[in-house]
């Protein structure tokens, strides 16, 4: 691997002091610390003596690429952990010894450890009786988006360090608006702690609770404080800023045990911080290393894009600018124009038909926008696909539920469990028919939900396709039959195994059945993405959420919660896979998270307000949660317009410092919604034309 001078300073810094290493993305710094583990583990350093955290496991991919490499020396393990998992394998190791302590009712009963959507169940048990009483009355928002706020509120207590009876005073200290809604803090606040007190009386741990008792109660234990004296010798903590203050409360207890450690941070990034990222307190963390370096040099970034990121910063902050000396010349910086959002779209297009015409792979392109609906993913697609380029996306806030195959997969277990009593709809059977059948299109579809599903959920639910009339079976054709009653015999066959296992049908219905040739998931990367995830959250489901159930009932109820919102969690394949076939379609934050560069990016519709505008969270507030804000500070209109200018600054700025070839702003007259686009980056843009 050839390094850079200032790479080099990594390798050659000795094995017995601490670094803090430092600058901007894109300047190899992980690229030097992937390198100095390598050097590490060749001269002889234990594998295993060495502990990798990064704040959530995507960013840790460059360090899994090469813990699996197998030229490296035989040995142990890197272990390569963020603190969320640190934090629930110590707790689940370490459970009898802090159980009592922690307040567990019963800490004889073994922990379950709860995912996203089982906490969101158990939350919805306590809630919903609730909102029967008045609470949230008043107050426009769906059950989902209340459930997740009110997390989000246990959540902060836990990563920033406060009690649970301070979420309502921080809220309403900082409310600027009617008073009469502040009770809606309250009422957060006491869901809040009814849950937390439900998890301890059941020996239930959600993310707040894991690191609630890992920090509080297990890191004081004087066995636990010997086990991880002797557990690692030598740390790399990459990306800092985006974790939160208590990993770094921990840290900075941490780091005198360790022989060797390499601090790094990311300047102007903290994108994470409405989930609790405080670049402030990773930066105080250099003053427990013996050295502060700073990388400043960009390797792939070219000039023309920095100075682009310059003027734009410039233009956002409304800062006076430095007038050039000469007209700005920016070749990598092209500006399209169009009046309607569905010509912006043919011109995103045809520009990346050229791109690849010309040499570049699609998988160098990303495709760029605030938020990326079906619509828009399906627009593109479409396109995209006539001029034979493939294309993958990635929206991690996007339900299962909404995921095609999703869809077809609960159907297909309506279908197979009767007994569960779920009515199968004509509108989704013909969606789910024309996922599962390759080629089939909407007429035929609506045909065969017509006549082919029965109106009655109990017994066998579908006719076979020998009882239509042979007009109808005609119009329908007899090789689409073939397929559908290769579906219902599987189906009836799938009744017959006993007791429902829904992740175990999932399985099969998607080897057995769907993935066949002609069958609508065969070779299709997205399908069986969306498959994975939903087997995924029904094992984690039913694992924890099957014993407080009637026998053999979980399984309706699992379909049940995801069909009224409630999410699956986000595995780590799904970020980590990378199609160099394919362009990407991605949010411009999640893209943000992925942590890669890439030559060719389009920015769509920056008028939009989305690149701007922070979440209306009307329950929570990820500055006024963080232990920067002052306690009975208010939240102005000038403190809000700070924050978003911060905001789209740094977003801005990491995307054009992973942007190592050319940029795409495409701006339309006419929005998605017949507006004329306005937003601040449009704005920026506009200013700086004038050069």
């Amino acid at each position: 691997m050839d390094l850079r001078p200032q790479q080099n300073q990594i390798l050659e810094y000795p094995l017995d002091k601490k670094l803090f290493l430092r600058g901007p993305s894109g300047t190899g710094k992980t690229t030097a610390a992937v390198a100095r583990l390598e050097q590490m583990i060749r001269q002889g350093i234990p594998a295993e003596s060495i502990l990798v955290l990064t704040p959530q496991r995507p960013l840790g991919k460059p360090y899994f690429v090469l813990a699996n490499r197998p030229d490296l020396p035989a040995g142990g393990r890197l272990s390569i952990l963020t603190i969320g998992g640190l934090a629930r394998r110590m707790v689940e190791l370490f459970w009898p010894l802090i159980a009592e302590s922690a307040g567990f009712t019963h800490p004889e009963i073994a922990p379950q450890f709860l995912t996203v959507e089982t906490t969101q169940y158990f939350l919805s048990r306590i809630i919903d009786p609730l909102r029967e009483q008045g609470y949230f009355d008043g107050l426009a928002i769906e059950p989902l988006r209340l459930y997740s706020q009110i997390l989000d509120n246990l959540n902060k207590t836990a990563v920033v360090g406060f009690p649970l009876d301070e979420i309502s005073p921080r809220l309403r200290g900082a409310w600027n608006g009617n008073q009469a809604e502040a009770r809606y803090f309250d009422q957060a606040q006491e869901c809040a702690i009814k849950f937390r007190r439900y998890c301890l009386d059941n020996s239930l741990l959600d993310f707040s609770l894991q690191i609630d008792v890992f920090a509080k109660h297990l890191w004081q234990e004087p066995v636990f404080q010997e086990y991880r004296k002797n557990q690692y010798e030598h740390l790399v903590y990459d990306n800092m800023e985006e974790d939160y203050p208590v990993a770094h409360d921990l840290l900075r207890d941490w780091l005198p045990v360790f022989k060797s450690a390499l601090l790094i941070m990311d300047d102007s990034a903290g994108y994470r911080s409405f989930l609790g990222a405080d670049p402030e307190s990773a930066a105080n963390l250099s003053l427990t290393a013996d050295k502060i370096l700073r990388f400043t040099e960009p390797i792939l970034t070219p000039a023309p894009m920095i100075e682009f990121r310059r003027y734009l910063v410039e233009n956002i902050r409304l800062e006076k600018p430095v007038e050039p000396s000469e007209p700005v010349k920016l070749p990598c910086i092209h500006l399209h124009y169009n009046r309607f959002f569905p010509q912006m779209l043919d011109s995103v297009c045809r520009q990346i038909e050229s791109h690849v015409q010309s040499g570049a792979r699609p998988g160098d392109i990303a495709v760029l926008s605030p938020f990326v609906s079906d619509s828009l993913r399906f627009s593109l697609q479409i396109r995209l696909e006539k001029m034979g380029i493939p294309v993958t996306s990635h929206r991690p806030g996007r339900e299962l539920r909404n995921e095609p195959a999703v869809c077809c997969l609960f159907t297909m277990a309506k279908l197979a469990h009767p007994q569960w009593m779920l009515k199968v709809t004509p509108l989704e059977f013909r969606s789910a028919i024309m996922t599962a059948i390759d080629g089939l299109d909407m007429l035929r579809a609506d045909l065969m939900a017509n006549t082919l599903l029965k109106r009655k959920s109990e017994g066998n639910t579908l006719n076979p396709f020998s009882s239509l009339k042979p007009e109808m079976a005609d119009r329908i054709t007899y090789q689409v039959g073939e397929k559908y009653e290769t579906i219902r015999l599987w189906l009836s066959s799938a009744q017959q195994t006993g007791k429902p296992d829904l992740s175990g049908f999932f399985s099969r219905c998607f080897g057995e059945l769907l993935s066949q040739k002609g069958f609508g998931f065969h070779r299709s990367y997205d399908l069986a993405d969306a498959t994975e995830r939903l087997i995924g959250s029904t094992r984690e489901f039913m694992q924890v959420i099957e014993p407080t159930l009637p026998d053999g009932s979980a399984g309706a109820e699992f379909l049940g919660l995801l069909e009224e919102g409630i999410t699956g969690a986000q595995y780590l394949p799904s970020w980590q896979e990378e199609r160099p076939d394919a362009v990407l379609i991605s949010p411009a934050f999640t893209f943000l998270m992925r942590n890669q560069a890439y030559p060719v990016q389009f920015w769509l519709d920056p008028g939009n307000t989305g690149w701007w505008e922070r979440l209306n969270q009307p329950l929570t507030h990820p500055v006024v949660l963080s232990r920067s804000w002052p306690a009975g500070k208010k939240w102005t209109d000038a403190e809000e317009l700070n924050h978003n200018q911060n905001t789209l600054v740094n977003h801005t700025g990491g995307l054009l410092n992973r942007c190592t070839g050319t940029l795409h702003l495409c701006l339309v007259q006419v929005d998605e919604q017949g507006n004329e686009p306005r937003g601040p980056l449009l704005q920026a843009v506009n200013r700086f034309l004038r050069y």
